[in-house]
């Protein structure tokens, strides 16, 4: 991408176009000119000058101003590129937009959530509803019982239509459950690796493709972790992790601050004394990058903070601080039909 006075008329922000999007007035060509924007790392300084100005013409107080830009761009973005992922109509516009992103300002990150049903018709057992988080977002979500939680990026939930006669939902990610209580029917999350059964509980699991564990973390309560091929059934307790090798087929029981471990929904990221692959792992899932380690040594390195809403690129920096590393973050490459793939950060050993 050139200079600013290089970009091409398709390639410069439009703040009518911004404008109009907010409004719910824009064609399909014109929402994927304005996710290239979003897309190009080079034009942020543009964008938050531009949304800082639609900011200013929205607010009823003319004095008052985001507390935190940033936070609004970072939203902003998320549910921009977040609609390439989403089975909507494009007739379907947003409304009360820039109302909705002033409200998240309250919230680590835009919530959404997306059905989508396999079946038409009755809610009967071969029914199923699906929803999406996709990736560089956290979707709130509740279940037809009452049940609720979040799943974080590139995650999916599946659950039948007719869940009040079957608590069973199949996971493809990373959630967190507040199961509502039934002791006659209980609540089973299925994972490719392991089941979890549960009566009424707090729990997450992490069962992401390509990665090489399943983890369940357990917060409040009692869930019974199942696995008949490897030997495993444990009822685990609070404030205990269970991670299985999904290559080896083996499994490990540690104990840990569920909470601090699962506040990830709420918007932020807390390590205590834990190990660079641990952090690293958690921050892939939380950014939607690609991690790699040319040391293993590095792996082993401690680390303690927490994070709140900071780009990967302030994350990545703050840890090269205060250990002795050093990183490189790879440019996204794009496909012929436009698609970025995935960000990747290669830490060295420095």
């Amino acid at each position: 991408m050139g200079t600013k006075s290089q970009l091409t008329m398709e390639e410069r922000v439009d703040y009518s176009l911004l404008k109009n999007y907010s409004a719910g007035k824009y064609s399909y060509r014109e929402y994927k000119r304005i996710a290239s924007w979003f897309e190009n790392d080079s034009l942020r300084s543009e964008l938050e000058t531009t949304i800082h100005q639609h900011w200013n013409e929205f607010s009823v107080n003319t004095e008052e101003s985001p507390k935190d830009l940033r936070s609004v761009y970072e939203n902003l973005r998320h549910q921009i590129l977040a609609e390439q992922c989403r089975p909507i109509s494009f007739q379907k516009r947003f409304i009360q937009f820039y109302s909705k992103i002033a409200a998240i300002l309250l919230l680590p990150l835009l919530i959404y959530t997306t059905f989508n049903y396999f079946h038409s018709g009755n809610e009967d057992a071969s029914a199923w509803a699906e929803i999406c988080a996709p990736p560089g977002t956290r979707t709130q979500f509740r279940l037809p019982d009452g049940s609720k939680g979040w799943l974080n990026s590139n995650t999916k939930l599946k659950y039948p239509l007719n869940f009040n006669q079957n608590r069973h939902v199949t996971l493809i990610g990373e959630a967190y459950f507040e199961v509502t209580k039934n002791k006659d029917l209980p609540f089973v999350v299925t994972t490719s690796n392991l089941d979890v059964k549960v009566l009424g509980t707090i729990f997450s699991v992490a069962a992401l493709e390509g990665e090489t564990t399943t983890e369940v973390v357990l917060q409040e309560g009692s869930v019974l972790v199942d696995n008949p091929a490897i030997g495993l059934n444990a009822l685990m307790k609070p404030d205990q992790k269970i991670v299985i090798d999904n290559l080896t087929k083996k499994y490990k029981t540690t104990t840990l601050n569920a909470s601090q471990y699962n506040a990830w929904k709420d918007g932020l990221l807390i390590f205590r004394n834990e190990s660079l692959c641990d952090v690293f792992k958690r921050l892939s899932r939380w950014y939607n990058v690609r991690i790699t380690v040319t040391d293993e040594q590095i792996k082993t390195y401690k680390y303690r903070a927490t994070f709140k809403n900071e780009p990967i690129e302030e994350v990545i920096r703050l840890i090269a601080l205060t250990l002795p590393i050093e990183y490189k973050i790879q440019k996204r490459s794009v496909d012929e039909n436009g698609i970025y793939a995935v960000r990747e950060i290669q830490i060295m050993k420095k």
